[in-house]
Order: structure tokens, then C-alpha cells, then sequence
């Protein structure tokens, strides 16, 4: 499978879940008694989805800086954000409540992306410490046999 793909995959499983409990604590907080039906499984779904767009546009394959990875990161949280406000908030006139609610899901979306790109990084850095020891052992072992 693509690379590519399977990160934007990885991504969006991740975040899907860490969407999950955002959406069950800020259910908590802000609206204990409400009920829902079915259709509220979807909304994960599509906050991830919406989550994962701008790492699909703002891709590139020259290999970036450290610096130009945060900028990159950056700009996709903020985008990210303006997507969300647009799918969840548009069109809804502004009161005190939406603005409370709007803060929460801004702190809550910038928790999530922290969280899934530390996730990520962690899955990356383990899988490069195996291939690491794989290919260590490679060799130990064309040494004993020469």
C-alpha cells in the first residue's frame, strides 16, 4: 500500500477514536441530558474525515525541515479548525452559548491533533527502532557466516 495512504489511514483511525472521547466528555460537560439516536455514530466519522483533508491538500514529497514541519502542522490545525466551525457552526446565528461551545471544540481540536501526531510520531519511531534491530541483525548475522 501507498505510504502516503496508510499514514492519512493511520491518521484518520486515530484521530476517529480520540474523536470519540472528546465527543463523550464535551456530551458530559455541556449537555449531560441529552439523547441521541443513531445518526450521532456518523459525526465521528466525519470529523475525521474533515480532520484529514488538510493533510491531503498540504502535502508535499520533498523531504521538509523541522521547522517547516511545524509550519506545515500549523497551518493544518488552523485549517482544520475552520473547516470544523464551518461544518458545525455555519449558519448559526452567535450567542453566548455557541461562543462557549465554539471554545470547547477549539480546545478539544487542538488536544486531538497534539495527541494524534504524538500517537503517529510514537508508531513511526517504533517502527523505524525495529527496522533498526532487523537490519542489525541482518548483519550480525552475515558477519558469523563469513
Amino acid at each position: 500500500m501507498n505510504e502516503r495512504v496508510k499514514d492519512i489511514l493511520s491518521g484518520f483511525f486515530v484521530s476517529v477514536t480520540l474523536i470519540n472521547v472528546v465527543m463523550l466528555i464535551l456530551g458530559k460537560i455541556l449537555g449531560p441530558n441529552q439523547t441521541f439516536g443513531y445518526e450521532v455514530f456518523m459525526y465521528p466519522l466525519i470529523y475525521g474525515f474533515i480532520g484529514a483533508i488538510p493533510g491531503i491538500v498540504i502535502s508535499g514529497k520533498k523531504e521538509l525541515s523541522v521547522s517547516q514541519v511545524i509550519i506545515r502542522k500549523i497551518m493544518q490545525l488552523l485549517l482544520i479548525i475552520v473547516l470544523m466551525f464551518a461544518f458545525m457552526f455555519g449558519g448559526k446565528p452567535i450567542d453566548s452559548e455557541l461562543v462557549t461551545v465554539a471554545i470547547f471544540v477549539s480546545i478539544s481540536i487542538v488536544i486531538v491533533f497534539v495527541l494524534v501526531n504524538a500517537i503517529l510520531w510514537w508508531l513511526d519511531m517504533r517502527t523505524a527502532q525495529n527496522m533498526t534491530d532487523d537490519l542489525l541483525k541482518y548483519q550480525q548475522k552475515r558477519l558469523n557466516r563469513q
